[in-house]
């Protein structure tokens, strides 16, 4: 009798010596016994107690003697199936496939209380999941013959039989779609299609230990390309590629659900519009994260067996990658490169520091292979999320953007809002009741209300990752590869989406069908709208109405490598496992003297949330932490995760308790303390010393902005290529140095007329001069318009024109936020004309090297509410500060125009384009700049512009108004 698969793949450990003389090591035969699916096996079925199996009780011992006299020992049963029953739990349902000789069996198998999937072709078989106690029963059926631990969708995979598909719709699956099947499933879809499908492994997940094997488990990261003539590769290299990052975290399922079955629907030609642009575009799925698909098996050596978010080594995937800007020393980024950041060798580099090599070997595989592709334009990372108003929700990056890819990014969102809706928006409706059921089973098992947690209301909804999901991230893979290539990036156009209901609640996460369903169909239109944009041209400009604007330029906003004078930096680096309940408990965090950061997480293992409170050596609370309340749009978050600059020496106090009513959960902490010295220049660590890279040079400033703003303002179809400079943007937007204003500039001649109808200040250089300020004041009074961002608010003080003077220094003031964003909007302001309500970040922190702490280090320049509208202000919106005191609004966006709103006059955005931070860690260089589309159509908004967008010629949306038109 032929074993399966996994099941002569996992040969029993009390079995090793079975390998002693074998013409392959038990590693060769695991890999080539999952490529042939059972042709080769071990002859001689054995089990025997597992080492290091927790006993169980005497009440259990004896409630289980009887079947595992009768059941586990077997000879029936194929090692991997015996050692799966030892472990579990009696009441474990584990998926079966059982062959029989006889038809006759299947009968017999019911009479026994057992219901189960049968099949006579390529075999007798039938699939069930059983507990213990059904296993002694079956075994017991003369007809049955062997019984095998076969996980996965389809019930007759490891026969090679696929009579539902080899991914099977949903309603036909018994459960997840398993890894080992997945690699079966697209061994098989690429021997029927081998010139569209090509499988490739790209290299090894730390992998976790496997109890069975008794040795450690790394599995195939795996790249599969589908386009036509794949396998030429010349033509491969140059067609538009559209790349799909599948379930990244292995708790967040649906992308790899979506994605298998949308491999086999292409292939099968369910799929005609995407079929017609396989000649010029080519899909690539990445499935990124095997160890979290894998640890659901009992074989593998972990607390709880199920689906989870990290890798082996306990890091989460989504931060370990080498981003532009501020880096989390507690994370492990991931550059191939080396230390040198230079590619000196073939593949990765022999100065990647060890810890990364046994860290991270996943994220160095992913970022070496993908920056061999050439034309790789689009793409999406599908994740997961919990409960939320908006089942799948779509995160643009935290990057740098043009106005032209402002516009190509927003489009693609609009059109795949459009079909999301269509496809999605009537089955959510049906289905309310389904939901409001499972929020019931979910408050029950975490211990809230069910009825309060939200229903969808909408099918989707996108905006910035602060936007949509509430929080900001570093290190992810999305940002690497969007980052200029220049920078060590790829410079794809790529989203994350989040999948409502698609992390787990439960210890074991239950395969639901008409959840799973949905996210599906909501995931396969995201992948049908991706592909089809990258098929597509959009342009935008701005139209001014020939209105001219100028900028204020300065050199004080420039921030290059050379300024840097690193300091000695050591990191320490802790991590501890504790046990939390529903009681208050609390751990502590020594931080040294000369501690420059403080960086800690605190994650549960398990399906908990966890209340967190931290406080430092005063006893002072610096941050708190509600699962339930962590995110926007009541989307909860399981991690809580804080930066703390210049940390108090002493005792920090992390205090914890479950959300659940009842019971525990192990709760992982993990610190991360630099330390250094002084230095000359900008003060900051080595990250030699702290991350064992050295510091890519740059230099940036965010006056950038305004070149590439200027690029915006010419025709579409004029031939000019994107990023080329444009005459008349150049003549019509251009920048104006302090001596500049103060000697006239603003004006045409000697006389009092403007020479330009905008002049837009982002910086509070020259502050002190009064003939400059002056100049501001002149142009004003003669009807000028004046823009004021960022520390160039603080011009309000001085500034004594009609608008500005009843305001004085006193009312503005900077505060340091999380994030640069309107806590509050005022709708139908003309700031906000085109924007949507979601939208409130105004530019993103991390890639200019601010780090992502509680309460901020994101500037902001404000207004004091009451002196605004006394001074005649409309409020566009507000932002608070520090939401641990007292939290005060404060005027982050309004117009001063002393009649309608839309005027010329002086408008307010606290923050758009500040200057990068170099006193973190940043090695891999700092961006320019990083306003939003919300920071940039405001902007444009106040100068009086009008966005238009374009697809393939045509004109599609506009934005704002030209005010010389109104």
């Amino acid at each position: 009798m032929n074993q399966s698969a996994g099941d002569a793949s996992d040969a029993a450990a009390s079995g090793s010596d079975r390998f002693a003389d074998a013409p392959v090591s038990r590693r060769e035969f695991v890999r080539l016994s999952s490529i042939t699916a059972g042709a080769i096996a071990l002859p001689g079925a054995a089990t025997g107690a597992v080492e290091g199996r927790t006993d169980p009780t005497a009440g259990e011992a004896e409630a289980r003697a009887d079947t595992a006299a009768e059941g586990a020992s077997s000879p029936k049963l194929t090692d991997l199936y015996a050692f799966v029953v030892d472990r579990t739990p009696a009441d474990y349902e584990v998926p079966t496939l059982l062959t029989l000789t006889s038809a006759d069996g299947f009968d017999d198998l019911r009479d026994l209380g057992i219901d189960p999937i049968t099949t006579t072709d390529p075999a007798i078989a039938a699939y069930a999941e059983l507990t213990e106690a059904q296993v002694a029963d079956a075994v017991g059926v003369e007809s049955v013959e062997s019984l095998r631990f076969s996980p996965g969708s389809n019930p007759f995979w490891r026969l090679g039989a696929y009579p539902r598909g080899v991914f099977p719709d949903v309603r036909d699956s018994v459960g997840f779609v398993d890894y080992e099947q997945l690699l079966d499933g697209l061994d098989r879809l690429r021997s029927d299609n081998p010139d569209r499908l090509r499988v490739t492994p790209i290299g090894e997940s730390p992998g976790h230990d496997n109890l069975f094997l008794d040795e450690r488990d790394p599995k195939d990261l795996v790249v599969a390309e589908l386009t036509n003539d794949v396998t030429d590769r010349a033509r491969f290299r140059e067609k538009e590629k559209a790349l799909f990052v599948l379930s990244i975290h292995g708790d967040e399922r649906s992308g790899a659900e979506a994605g298998s079955r949308m491999i086999e629907r292409i292939l099968a030609g369910e799929e005609p519009a995407i079929e017609r642009l396989l000649d010029d575009v080519a899909l690539v799925f990445l499935y990124a994260n095997p160890d979290g698909w894998v640890s659901r098996n009992p074989q593998y050596d972990l607390s709880n067996n199920s689906f989870k978010r990290q890798t082996a080594t306990g890091v989460d995937p989504n931060r370990q990658y080498p981003t532009v800007g501020w880096i989390d020393a507690e994370y492990n980024p991931a550059e191939p490169n080396g230390t040198n950041l230079a590619d000196d060798d073939p593949g990765v580099d022999e100065d990647v520091p060890d810890r990364y090599a046994e860290t991270v070997p996943d994220a160095l595989a992913v970022v070496e292979h993908f920056r061999d592709y050439e034309n790789l334009s689009i793409g999406s990372d599908l994740h997961g999320m919990f409960w939320s108003e908006d089942f799948i929700e779509g995160l643009v990056v935290n990057d740098q953007y043009t106005h032209e890819e402002f516009h190509d990014l927003y489009e693609w969102n609009r059109r795949t809002d459009r079909r999301l809706e269509a496809a999605l928006g009537p089955l959510l409706d049906e289905r309310r009741d389904f939901f409001e059921e499972l929020n019931a089973d979910i408050g029950d098992e975490i211990g809230v209300d069910g009825d309060e947690l939200p229903t969808p209301d909408e099918a989707y909804a996108y905006g910035t990752i602060l936007d949509t999901i509430g929080y900001t991230t570093t290190g992810t893979l999305i940002s690497w590869m969007s980052q200029p290539e220049e920078k060590g990036g790829l410079g794809v156009r790529m989203m994350a989406h989040e999948m409502g209901w698609d992390n787990r609640v439960f210890d074991r996460r239950p395969f639901v069908e008409e959840l799973i369903e949905l996210q599906v169909i909501g995931y396969q239109e995201v992948i049908r709208s991706t592909v089809e944009h990258a098929a597509r041209t959009v342009e935008a400009t701005v139209e001014t109405g020939n209105a001219r604007t100028a900028y204020v330029t300065t050199d004080a906003l420039t921030r290059t490598s050379a300024d840097l004078a690193a300091s000695d930096a050591t990191r320490r680096v802790r991590t501890r496992e504790v046990d939390v309940g529903n009681r208050p408990a609390t751990e502590t965090v020594d931080v040294p003297d000369g501690a420059r950061s403080l960086s800690l997480s605190v994650r549960p293992d398990g399906a908990a949330f966890v209340k967190v409170r931290l406080r430092d050596p005063t006893g002072r609370v610096v941050g708190t932490f509600n699962p339930m309340a962590a995110g926007a749009g009541g989307q909860p978050k399981r991690t809580a995760e804080w930066y703390v600059e210049s940390p108090t020496a002493g005792e920090w106090s992390v205090e914890l308790k479950t959300l659940r009513g009842t019971g525990g959960a192990a709760v992982s902490i993990r610190s991360a303390v630099v330390l250094d010295g002084a230095s000359d220049g900008v003060e900051g660590p080595d990250p030699v010393d702290v991350l064992g890279y050295e510091q890519r040079a740059y230099s940036v400033s965010p006056l950038a902005y305004f070149r590439d703003y200027a690029d915006a303002l010419s025709a579409p179809g004029d031939g000019r290529r994107r990023g080329e400079p444009s005459e008349r943007g150049s003549t019509r937007f251009s920048g104006v140095s302090i001596d500049d204003v103060r000697s006239g500039a603003l004006f045409r001649g000697r006389s009092d007329v403007p020479a330009v109808d905008n002049l837009v200040v982002s910086h509070a250089e020259g502050i002190d001069d009064p003939r400059y300020v002056a100049a501001l004041d002149a142009f004003v009074e003669a009807g000028g318009n004046l823009v004021l961002t960022d520390r160039g608010v603080a011009l309000l003080g001085p500034l004594s024109n009609g608008l500005a003077s009843e305001l004085t220094a006193d009312d503005v003031t900077e505060i340091r936020t999380f994030s640069a964003f309107l806590s509050e909007r005022t709708e139908g302001h003309p700031l906000l004309a085109g924007t949507r309500p979601i939208q409130r970040e105004l530019w993103k922190p991390a890639p200019l090297g601010y780090p992502i702490s509680v309460p901020g280090t994101a500037p902001l320049t404000v207004v004091d509410v009451e002196a605004f509208e006394r001074a005649g202000g409309s409020v566009a919106g507000l932002s608070e500060d520090d939401p641990f005191t007292a939290p005060e609004s404060w005027v982050s966006a309004g117009s001063l125009t002393g009649g309608a709103d839309g005027d010329a006059g002086i408008h307010v955005i606290a923050g758009l384009l500040p200057p990068a931070e170099q006193g973190d860690l940043h090695p891999f260089g700092l961006l320019e700049y990083t306003a939003t589309f919300l920071g940039h159509t405001m902007l444009t908004n106040a100068l009086g512009y009008r966005q238009e967008r374009y697809v393939d010629g045509e004109l599609v949306a506009t934005y704002g108004g030209v005010r010389s038109e109104r």
